[in-house]
């Protein structure tokens, strides 16, 4: 049963326009918009005290933090010591239940069906997991999460989703195969485009074992973008759901599109980087 869970809202910026965030070591919190702009808004959240992290959310001191779609940011009231799982969207409770953060902040509980597929959940992407139906029978099944925080099974032609050997963020591999996954919750195969084995693996984007860069837009679609002149693959050391950050600490967004973009946040040492979020 989905049950909406939105008292105890407080807005903690009135003027952040980011899906993302990231904490540097002295708690400063920046954010990066849909469009893969990042900022500053004097937010701050002890590195450590953040119990778990997300795509959308985090829990400073066990209590829940999400992000909107507008870069808004709430607390709630309700709280959570840890979890079994996460996503970018979505996490397991360590009372088995399954929560989803929708796009504008709202977070949802999924509670009538814990003891089946939830409690089975096995492998966990960004907006995605499988669960092992029928152990015995090896059923393995696959659920997508979309940014209204509603949950399907999804059944795609030609893929058992017991293959799928590479878990990333809105992607995955199976057979050699990348398929993504929509922020409507729909899956893509691309065996049209061939690409190495996953290397790093990042919220939208991915690297391979040829350093390729590959991106994945909101509707599906996979690209080799045009990268700035300042990004060098094997430079990179931080990944978080929309950015790369490089040893120097140059920050570089993927936006809803598919495309990369640095971003200089000179006031900042980004090599300082805490809490990524993933």
């Amino acid at each position: 049963m989905k049950k909406l869970l939105a008292v105890g809202l407080t807005v903690l910026s009135m003027n952040a326009f980011s899906q993302s965030y990231l904490i540097l070591n002295n708690g400063v919190t920046l954010t990066l918009d849909k469009a893969g702009f990042a900022y500053d808004f004097n937010h701050f959240v002890a590195p450590y005290k953040v119990n778990f992290n997300g795509g959308t959310f985090l829990a400073e001191d066990e209590k829940l933090i999400t992000v909107d779609e507008s870069g808004f940011l709430y607390r709630k009231d309700e709280k959570f010591k840890k979890v079994k799982a996460k996503g970018t969207n979505y996490f397991i409770a360590d009372n088995g239940n399954l929560y989803t953060v929708d796009s504008k902040g709202f977070f949802y509980k999924y509670d009538k069906d814990k003891d089946a597929f939830i409690k089975k959940a096995a492998n966990f992407g960004g907006n995605f997991f499988t669960s092992n139906t029928d152990e015995k029978k090896k059923i393995v099944d696959l659920f997508t999460v979309n940014t209204k925080g509603n949950y399907f099974k999804m059944a795609v032609q030609g893929l058992n989703a017991a293959d799928i050997s590479s878990f990333g963020g809105n992607y995955f591999m199976a057979k050699g195969v990348v398929y993504t996954v929509s922020a409507d919750g729909f899956v893509f195969p691309k065996s049209e485009i061939k690409t190495g084995a996953l290397k790093k693996a990042g919220g939208n984007f991915f690297i391979d074992t040829a350093n390729v860069l590959y991106t994945v837009s909101d509707e599906g679609f996979l690209y080799v973008p045009t990268i700035p002149a300042n990004l060098k693959i094997e430079t990179v050391t931080k990944l978080g759901s929309n950015y790369l950050v490089d040893q120097e600490g140059k920050l570089f967004a993927v936006d809803s599109k598919g495309q990369v973009f640095e971003r200089e946040m000179k006031a900042h040492d980004l090599r300082n980087t805490k809490v990524l979020s993933m």
